[in-house]
């Protein structure tokens, strides 16, 4: 099976990190709340199971801080070297874009913690 993209790419587009060309989730739009997490039992291309054990995706929730400090370091930064702006400003706007941002964060999360067990397990499989 050949990989049709690259790594980054795939993760962007929220594609399978095996096959890297079928999609993680049912709604190619994260707002509908509803439906944001809604994703296919197997990748429609490669049959990799996308839920592979009971709490699976638990650990994503560690990429999601990691990516939401990312997102707030990123905003304290630019709100201060434009406007000056420290705290109290910066709460209120860190705040309101970061709950903007839940579904796709979520998201993006879930991917990336995918992406990152499945290339562990591709390391360390027996041949």
């Amino acid at each position: 099976m050949t990989k049709t993209h690259s790594a980054f790419y795939s993760i962007l587009t929220l594609r399978c990190p095996r096959c890297r060309d079928g999609k993680l989730f049912v709604k190619p739009y994260p707002y509908p709340y509803k439906t944001m997490a809604k994703m296919p039992d197997k990748c429609p291309v490669c049959r990799l199971d996308f839920n592979p054990e009971p709490g699976f995706y638990w650990g994503a929730m560690y990429v999601s801080y990691g990516l939401t400090v990312a997102f707030s370091v990123f905003n304290f930064l630019w709100m201060y070297l434009i406007w000056g702006w420290v705290t109290w400003q910066f709460l209120i706007v860190n705040a309101v874009f970061l709950i903007v941002m839940i579904p796709v964060t979520f998201r993006y999360a879930r991917c990336i913690y995918f992406y990152i067990v499945q290339g562990f397990e591709s390391k360390f499989k027996r041949k």
